[in-house]
């Protein structure tokens, strides 16, 4: 029991004043797990090489812009022997095994990898204090300047926040869309790297597991 009592992190809810309306409990498998270090090194390389877009493509012969008439004859010039001048050893000719446009950076982890790396990163949050939860009621303004008194009510940090939404709070994503300091995102397509990168972690209430999630989930 005092194991249990020692490794339960309580925070308490925070309406849009900055007052104490609830408390909440963090799952200790998510937010009191031991920090992975490698783990979290892998699964952020993942993260952002599947981001990746492959840009980079180089024409080759049959692309660039030149002509197939030949250079010049075929004997008696004391030359090499040449067809055209798209050729990849002339200037201006096309690139051998260059990127086309085609290339994959995608990477794959594993899903028990996935969750250590994501409760690494969510637990060192916890472990120094950078954990934030907000009340789940609707914001009742679409306005920034209305959002930024929020944060500051909330001390939340001045540069980079992330805020967790569990549902779709359109006044709350039009308050805060246009702030540099706070990346949006929902709690199924939030990524090891997006928690990782922020100074501060928002989560409205409704993203915390509840213990009977935990007895659907395992069910």
């Amino acid at each position: 029991m005092a194991n249990e009592t020692k490794n339960t992190l309580n925070l308490p809810v925070l309406n849009y004043q900055g007052e104490k309306v609830g408390e909440v409990t963090l799952p200790e498998e998510l937010f009191g797990a031991e920090v992975n270090e490698y783990v979290v090194q892998r699964a952020v390389r993942v993260d952002l090489s599947n981001r990746r877009v492959a840009t980079a493509k180089t024409l080759d012969r049959s692309e660039v812009h030149g002509s197939n008439k030949k250079p010049y004859g075929q004997k008696h010039t004391g030359r090499a022997r040449a067809g055209t001048t798209n050729s990849p050893i002339w200037r201006h000719g096309g690139v051998v095994h260059g990127p086309n446009g085609e290339q994959s950076y995608k990477l794959k982890m594993n899903k028990k990898e996935h969750f250590i790396a994501f409760a690494s990163v969510l637990s060192d949050k916890a472990n120094n204090g950078n954990i934030i939860i907000l009340t789940d009621e609707e914001f009742s303004s679409h306005k920034t300047k209305d959002f930024v008194k929020v944060l500051k009510a909330i001390n939340a940090d001045g540069k980079k926040n992330l805020l967790v939404l569990y549902g779709p709070d359109e006044n709350l994503i039009l308050a805060s869309k246009n702030l540099p300091s706070v990346t949006l995102t929902t709690a199924d397509n939030v990524s090891v790297y997006d928690v990782l990168n922020a100074n501060k972690l928002i989560l409205v209430k409704g993203v915390i597991p509840t213990e009977e999630d935990h007895k659907e989930e395992a069910k």
